[in-house]
């Protein structure tokens, strides 16, 4: 049984023992009375309704199995539903990773979990399983790179502990395949978005066995542009268009406020230029596109001068995608596929005190790549969301 398969089970049986008491909890809180006890008969009570058993409930780790599950009825007889169950569930996947990630010790973590019910945890097992899932992370990182046709890179901020300390980011590279899937291939921690980090984490890449790629897409820092001319000066270039987007609005609004009249029209002219702008990238084909950005430039060249100047400026970055054979073309014209890759990290990262160190946040990102399957199958779920879910009555 492979390391990862130890934790998996450890922690489906955490999920099993904490779910069947916190179920069992909140009919407790529901009846309001001690068993055999009476209610009284103005507050409609609760009554206990015995037992049913799910045969199977699938978790983001595997399906844990034959659940014990308390009911509960009204005094007329009709079942009530406890809670939502299934946002118990990622409310304890997200409390043992937080926990994992800021910092807490083998001794603590084996506390919780006999907490909730796993029984003595020797804090060396958990050592001994934590150093083997991060050597078979470390597996998955050297595994050789082959038919990765697009690469799509960002970069994820985040505090570090320590007042006064500077942010670190995680830059990172998604590869998209020849059939359209697409994959984290690798990530390095860095103290800014330079020309040095991105050029490491690209010759990681080559290295690898991806000696070139057809498109790599990303915003415009000036360190990406640099890094991927050294790694990969074949390659054609993207520029991510909502960033793009974002830059030219700002442009839009230096324009308008060279206007009389800046604040009736401000509104009305960003929507007609958003919806304009986007409409560049619904031609078929390069041609027809470069029609429709001659036509676009025409219209806004005398109202948004500089606008209009940053766009041509970026012409031979707007349309590379188009140029791609494959039907998947128009999901590589932003650095979405990164993006969303880190959607849940992002919110993840905002509960707690940040990186303790270069050598942690990557730590923290092999945890965060191991559990991307909780992320895919529960999907985002903010502090919000939990506390509510926590907190809501039956």
């Amino acid at each position: 049984m492979t390391v990862e398969a130890q934790l998996r089970e450890e922690v489906r049986h955490t999920y099993k023992t904490y779910l069947e008491h916190l179920l069992e909890t909140l009919r407790e809180e529901a009846v309001g009375r001690p068993r055999y006890a009476r209610g009284e008969a103005e507050k409609a009570p609760y009554y206990r309704y015995g037992y049913r058993k799910w045969k199977s409930v699938q978790t983001p780790w595997g399906p844990i199995e034959e659940v014990r599950v308390p009911r509960i009825r009204t005094g007329g007889g009709k079942e009530v539903k406890l809670v939502t169950y299934e946002q118990r569930l990622v409310a304890l996947a997200e409390q043992l990773l937080l926990g994992y990630v800021r910092g807490m010790s083998a001794r603590t973590w084996a506390i919780l979990l006999r907490e909730l019910g796993i029984g003595e945890a020797h804090p060396q097992t958990l050592l001994r399983l934590i150093r083997g899932l991060r050597e078979e992370k470390e597996q998955w990182r050297r595994r050789s790179l082959r038919g990765v046709k697009a690469l799509v890179l960002d970069g994820v901020w985040a505090k570090r502990r320590g007042r006064g300390q500077k942010k670190l980011v995680v830059l990172s590279a998604v590869g998209v395949k020849e059939d359209g899937s697409h994959e984290l291939l690798d990530w390095v921690v860095a103290e800014q978005e330079d020309q040095a980090s991105y050029e490491r984490l690209l010759t990681k890449l080559y290295e690898r066995g991806l000696h070139e790629v057809e498109l790599v897409v990303a915003d415009e820092a000036e360190g990406i542009r640099q890094a991927v001319e050294t790694v990969y000066p074949e390659a054609k270039k993207q520029v991510c268009l909502w960033h793009l987007q974002c830059t030219l609005e700002q442009k839009l609004l230096q324009d308008m406020g060279d206007q009389k009249g800046k604040k009736a029209h401000l509104q009305e002219e960003r929507r007609a230029f958003r919806t304009e702008y986007w409409r560049l990238f619904e031609a078929g084909g390069k041609e027809e596109a470069e029609e429709a950005f001659e036509a676009f430039v025409k219209k806004w060249a005398t109202k948004a001068p500089r606008m209009t100047a940053a766009l041509l400026w970026r012409k031979e970055r707007l349309f590379s995608y188009l140029e791609l054979p494959y039907e998947w073309k128009k999901k590589v014209r932003t650095s979405n596929l990164a993006e969303n890759m880190f959607r849940h990290m992002r919110s993840f990262l905002r509960r707690y005190p940040g990186y303790m160190s270069r050598a942690h946040a990557d730590e923290v990102v092999g945890l965060y790549v191991v559990g991307m399957q909780v992320i895919q199958e529960v999907g985002r779920c903010t502090p919000y969301q939990l506390q509510l879910n926590f907190n809501t009555p039956p």
